[in-house]
């Protein structure tokens, strides 16, 4: 049996290329390997063309295989046993250059097909026609229609630079024979439904320009994963309403993130960036499915590839990574490896005691070393002396000619004989970004960049939604800034809080430069004081009116071990907003006088906010830094908004990991207490339950109807304190606290209070509610009911806190009128009478006036006395008595 295919997601050259195999192969069955694109699927609802289904195929009764438009087994779905099996003859037919062999001669000998037509054309149907025609085999309307939707679809129309004369032969041959251009045009181009239209929005709002080697890119990602249709498609309407060269899209599809790219310049192949995310394709068109990655990352992993051809104008100044990490030439290989693992580098510049550069050393030598237990030997035995090295003002064209030369992967950049800064490939593919670009050529002019990710001004909506003061005093931070030469940024959750349109005046700048030195210069400025945190680059400027100010320096940050306190370092706004927890916290509004309220948003934070989405920058960003994990939780909760579906999945990875165990008690209950500080802690616990996350405070914690009542109680209760604006200050993340507590065993509660190494004074209200609570509630709902006095002694030794755990837990109705009357009123009862009025009245002082003042108290708390003169009476009563 003779079985013709093609690959899974069928398009129209794939299926016209099966219909025109047919021909060749006569009494051959065509089935789709699995599935086909939208509009495949909705002509085939409509022309019947014989298919097979696969239910239908005996796979023992196959003898020869006929791929079409494929030569890649895995894109084959469940018929790629057949493509392994010796006693299946092979043909092949293709236009993609992906099989590793060139030729059929250099394919193993079992799987060397009998057939190997793999041609440099726009479209594998062409190379089909081209065999029809030498056989004389004609084509009937329908199939010449068929033949020319797999033409045009392919090749654009016949517009793709990928297009040869053999393909427009080809699309000449299937037009004499009959094919219906008016079916091609319907079928190929037909309105985009609302969804598409949603998701082309998406990708619009989130795209960014870039201008390589003249060539107009485009490069755009959606979160938008509602959409189950054809990507492709939406793809190729965003190519045609902007007239680029180059589009590479990146969208969240269920688990994955779908890659999708379309070129008009041979230069971009797209077959050979997709297949750095193990897809596939031809130079025009390609695709690729991303699993276990970030959608920020597989952007970012486009962005470096497309943008290593650069405009070779540029100077080394204008791209090379600073500040400098350098290692001292006396430094051992081992210490050398612990600074190249710490700051994530494969070469390190080597100096002497003086900073002057001297050479340079690689990880690959480092390793060599160690190899051979040369650990301990100074690093200058083995450092490279005779690397290339530039000036910052040395032209890319010449660096990059040398680095390809040399086949050099690291270049210093010298200034005098000091290290200025470096350039890697890894580094041009990571910075050599438009907007850092731009923003170079910008400060040189004095001008602010015009780039995709700065085109958002947010002046007015500051001067409009701050008080004048706050305005006022960042407009002089930004006019500071520029005397000092520094760019000065507001950033985090102010920006996000700013877009949302709620009110924050949480004011964190971060400065490209010395953030320490710049916050003495703005307290100065304003009459301020400072009170700085050398270690961490961060200052606090308090103004006279109370506005305070955290400045910070730019920095990035890397984690000693999983779960560990970040350890940080001076470096740039972008690589400081990368190291941020999500992308609605990693935009910035820069200060700077000409450039004052400009949005910077490298990383999609617009988008997520629209999409009401939380997601991470990086997969591993909750292994770096679990306590994220419940930040994403309290912004969800806070904000309305979803957990991204690949952010959601790293939860349940980190979870699986345990990596909570090794977080640091207190660093837990900080998390706890912002969680338990939101408006609605009740959802928050829903939520940590259903992530499998309680446990973590201890394993008996557990969501239950009764942990789950006394949360909402407690939610109650603490609206109903509030209002009655009392004096009495209370802690509400310790009531939340607290009820967890409640549900555990008193060794156990203990084991938590120690774990989350609790303060001594809200441990003793954990303790002391913990015991005392159901007591007290036994006592308040006896038989007879205790008088005013009984419950004002029973209640007064507790925290309020605890006394609102009484009332959120209780289901007695009687107890909460009870705690409601001493919250309202008892507490605050006191007698008219005072020691010195006993005394007045012929008491000598001693014990016996606390006794007649605790007595006269109870006298009151129960109604006993009213006015003054019946307090007298009441004193003089225990005096006869006494």
């Amino acid at each position: 049996m003779d079985l013709i295919t093609t690959h899974m997601n069928a398009d129209f050259d794939g299926l016209a290329s099966m219909v025109a195999a047919r021909k060749l192969y006569p009494g051959a069955a065509l089935m789709l390997s699995g599935g086909a694109q939208e509009a495949v699927r909705s002509f085939l609802a409509v022309h019947d063309l014989g298919l097979m289904a696969q239910k239908d195929l005996q796979h023992a009764a196959v003898t020869r295989l006929i791929l079409v438009d494929t030569q890649e087994p895995e894109r084959l779905g469940t018929l790629a046993d057949l493509w392994t099996r010796p006693d299946v003859a092979l043909h092949i037919y293709d236009h993609h250059p992906v099989m590793s062999a060139t030729s059929p001669e250099e394919i193993p000998v079992r799987l060397r097909p009998d057939v190997y037509a793999v041609e440099p054309v726009g479209a594998t149907t062409t190379i089909l026609v081209e065999r029809l025609q030498a056989q004389g085999l004609a084509l009937t309307p329908l199939e010449a229609t068929i033949l020319a939707l797999g033409l045009y679809e392919e090749t654009g129309s016949l517009a793709y630079c990928s297009t040869t004369p053999r393909d427009l032969q080809a699309a000449a041959h299937v037009l004499q024979a009959g094919a219906d251009l008016r079916v091609v045009t319907d079928t190929l181009r037909h309105p985009l439904d609302p969804d598409q239209v949603a998701l082309l929005n998406d990708l619009i709002q989130s795209s960014e320009i870039y201008y390589v080697e003249g060539r107009k890119i485009l490069i755009a990602s959606s979160g938008y994963d509602r959409y189950k249709g054809d990507l492709a498609e939406v793809v190729h309407k965003l190519a045609e309403m902007e007239g680029l060269d180059v589009v590479v899209a990146a969208m969240t599809m269920d688990d994955k993130v779908e890659v999708i790219g379309r070129s008009r310049r041979p230069e971009f192949d797209m077959g050979v960036l997709m297949r750095e995310f193990g897809g596939g394709g031809h130079a025009v068109a390609a695709s690729a499915a991303v699993k276990g990655t970030s959608i920020v990352e597989v952007r970012e992993r486009v962005t470096q590839w497309l943008t290593e051809r650069r405009q070779p104008t540029l100077l080394a100044a204008e791209i090379m990574t600073k500040p400098v990490k350098a290692i001292a030439a006396e430094a051992t290989i081992t210490e050398v490896e612990r600074s190249m693992t710490t700051y994530g580098v494969n070469a390190l510049p080597i100096v002497d005691d003086q900073q002057r550069y001297l050479g340079v050393i690689t990880r690959e030598i480092v390793q060599k070393a160690l190899f051979h237990k040369l650990g301990k030997s100074p690093v200058r035995d083995y450092m490279l002396t005779d690397l290339y090295h530039a000036e910052p003002d040395t032209p890319f064209r010449d660096l990059e000619q040398h680095m390809i030369e040399r086949n050099q992967r690291f270049v210093p950049i010298l200034a005098g004989l000091k290290v200025a800064g470096v350039i890697t490939r890894t580094d041009v593919l990571r910075t050599l970004h438009d907007d850092v670009l731009a923003a170079a050529r910008a400060r040189a002019k004095g001008e602010w960049p015009a780039s995709a990710h700065h085109r958002r001004n947010l002046r007015g909506t500051m001067l409009s939604q701050l008080p004048a003061r706050a305005f006022i005093l960042l407009e002089v931070a930004g006019r500071l800034a520029d005397e000092l030469d520094l760019s000065a940024y507001v950033v985090g959750g102010f920006v996000r809080d700013l877009l949302l349109g709620t009110k924050n005046l949480d004011l964190d700048l971060v400065i490209e430069g010395d953030g320490i030195a710049f916050a003495h210069a703005l307290a100065s400025h304003v009459q301020g004081q400072v009170k700085e945190h050398e270690r961490f680059g961060t200052a606090v400027v308090t103004v006279p009116d109370g506005l305070r100010l955290d400045v910070a320096t730019a920095r990035t940050e890397y984690y000693e071990y999983p779960t560990a306190l970040p350890t940080v370092e001076q470096s740039s706004i972008k690589k400081d907003l990368y190291r941020r927890d999500f992308t609605i916290n990693t935009m910035a509004v820069a200060l700077n006088e000409s450039r004052f309220g400009a949005l910077v948003d490298f990383f999609g934070g617009q988008r997520d906010l629209k999409e009401k989405t939380i997601r991470v920058l990086h997969s591993l960003s909750f292994v770096e830094d679990p306590t994220r994990i419940f930040r994403a939780i309290r912004f969800e909760q806070r904000f309305g908004f979803r957990l991204a579906k690949e952010t959601l999945a790293l939860i349940k990875g980190a979870v699986k990991m345990e990596l909570f165990r090794r977080l640091s008690g207190a660093r837990l209950l900080n998390e706890l207490m912002l969680l338990f500080s939101e408006e609605e802690p009740s959802r928050t616990v829903a939520r940590l339950a259903e992530l499998d996350l309680l446990r973590f405070i201890h394993p008996a914690v557990k969501q239950s109807d009764r942990l789950a009542g006394m949360i909402k109680g407690i939610e109650d209760a603490l609206k109903w304190y509030r209002l009655l604006f009392l004096d009495r200050p209370v802690e509400p993340w310790l009531v939340y606290v607290m009820a967890l507590m409640d549900v555990l065993p008193a060794k156990a509660m203990g084991e938590t209070v120690k774990r989350l190494a609790i303060a001594e004074r809200h441990a003793d209200a954990i303790r002391a509610g913990h015991v005392s609570s159901n007591l007290v509630v036994r006592r308040l709902t006896k038989q007879p009911p205790p008088t005013p006095a009984e419950t004002y002694h029973l209640l007064s030794p507790l925290s309020v806190e605890t006394l609102l755990l009484l009332m959120a837990k209780s289901k007695s109705e009687v107890v909460k009128r009870h705690v409601s009357a001493f919250l309202t009123v008892h507490q605050h009862v006191r007698p008219i009478l005072t020691g010195d009025d006993l005394k007045a009245m012929g008491l000598k002082p001693g014990p016996q006036f606390k006794k007649i003042l605790a007595g006269l108290l109870d006298a009151r708390l129960n109604g006993e006395v009213d006015t003054e003169t019946d307090e007298r009476a009441f004193v003089s009563q225990i005096a006869k008595l006494a």
